[in-house]
């Protein structure tokens, strides 16, 4: 008999130390397992990406709405016994910034902890978020036990040609009207040093030196991943913008409008474009990895962020074998 890896890896089971069953015991311990991981409740991370000027302390709440607001996660985190939300400073800092990297991991342990380790967690980071917390853990501020989950959304592992177009958009007005709508939402440019782009726009060039072994590192500790293919993505107030940025970067291949495709997938690591997949290549642009966007029309399976991240514990049970 035997039962599904998958199930055993959501509980941090090894399936070696599984006892030989017959096949009724056997269905009886694949149907404990799944009863436990869907029922199973965490203490849930939050991480943003780029874009945040200013540094406070964790909230209960999402107080910016940056995941869509509180009603919206929510609804799609059943799992979460409690929801911690981290609001640093990810603009003037580049990502392996040390200061930085030190206040996610405390935010990540949660008060009282006295040691390094992070227990019974699910780490939710987007963006640049993914490269503060897969550095952190790589220089060892804090790492995390077997009990716990890092779960990476649009993560540029490789860099982004973004940062190099972005610099240029803030000496250079004849890239379009929606192409600089975005770029001002996105506060690319640094009124201190005119012409450049804030330092953490900076650090995401695919050339800046500490990226190198960064993926590879984090393909060793993110248990699932979802990645965007399409730079329209979901229609939203974002679309038309984030399709002007793409053909502005010219990236030459599939991306979510920031970053692309190639740079966001994990060596290793076999992805699919259906929801129920742990690594989920998506038909969503960089914004609809908050989770702000909804799900798309029509049921299509590439286009389901929200209904990926509201089963990550729980689609497995559909695929039990004994």
């Amino acid at each position: 008999a035997r039962v599904a890896r998958q199930i055993c890896h959501l509980k941090g089971l090894q399936t070696s130390s599984l006892p030989v069953v017959g096949m009724k015991s056997g269905l009886a311990l694949a149907q404990l397992l799944v009863g436990a991981s869907a029922t199973a409740s965490y203490r849930c991370v939050f991480m943003p990406g780029l874009g945040w000027p200013n540094s406070s302390a964790p909230t209960a709440t999402d107080t910016d709405s940056y995941w869509g607001g509180d009603s919206n996660i929510n609804k799609l985190t059943p799992y979460c016994s409690s929801r911690t939300y981290i609001h640093q400073d990810t603009l003037t800092r580049g990502w392996d910034n040390a200061e930085l990297q030190q206040a996610v991991c405390e935010a990540g342990l949660g008060e009282g902890s006295n040691d390094t380790v992070i227990r019974n967690t699910v780490f939710f980071a987007h963006s640049m978020g993914n490269l503060i917390f897969a550095d952190a853990l790589r220089q060892k501020a804090c790492s995390l036990d077997a009990s716990s989950y890092f779960v990476a959304i649009s993560a540029p592992w490789y860099g982004s040609k973004a940062s190099q177009v972005l610099e240029e958009s803030c000496s250079n007005s004849s890239l379009g009207e929606a192409f600089h709508w975005l770029a001002n939402k996105l506060h690319r440019c640094d009124p201190d040093r005119p012409g450049k782009v804030f330092h953490a726009y900076e650090s995401l060039h695919p050339a800046y030196p500490p990226f190198e072994g960064l993926a590879e590192f984090a393909a060793e500790q993110v248990s699932f991943a979802m990645c965007g293919h399409s730079p329209y993505g979901l229609t939203s107030v974002y679309s038309a913008a984030m399709e002007g940025l793409a053909r502005a970067i010219g990236f030459g291949e599939k991306s979510d409008g920031m970053v692309a495709l190639s740079s966001c997938l994990l060596p290793g690591k076999a992805y699919d474009t259906h929801w129920q997949s742990e690594f989920y290549s998506a038909g969503i642009n960089h914004v609809d990895g908050t989770l702000r966007s909804g799900d798309g029309s029509l049921g299509l399976p590439s286009r389901q962020p929200s209904k990926w991240v509201s089963s990550l514990f729980t689609r497995h049970s559909e695929t039990v074998l004994v």
